[in-house]
């Protein structure tokens, strides 16, 4: 979806000069928070697919997090040595 901003233009049809690290700063804040408002109306739109994938991430973290925690740990200590 084009952004209204960016269309704006003069009777030169050239874009304004953004060039100053403010401007491309709150730019690129604008285009992050367009984004982040459609994950949102997607997340709002689909909430079983946005439960299953919560749910798979989480399931994802809880196995990486087990797999790495086990490897961590010093080997079992034989009743014989």
């Amino acid at each position: 979806m084009a952004n209204v901003k960016n269309l704006r233009s003069g009777f030169t049809g050239e874009l304004p000069d953004k060039s100053t690290v403010a401007e491309k700063a709150k730019e690129a804040a604008g285009y992050i928070r367009d984004e982040a408002g459609a994950v949102t109306r997607h997340a709002q739109d689909h909430p079983s697919s946005t439960g299953a994938l919560v749910l798979t991430i989480g399931a994802m973290a809880f196995l990486a997090g087990y797999l790495i925690g086990s490897s961590a740990a010093p080997p079992p200590r034989s009743r014989f040595w």
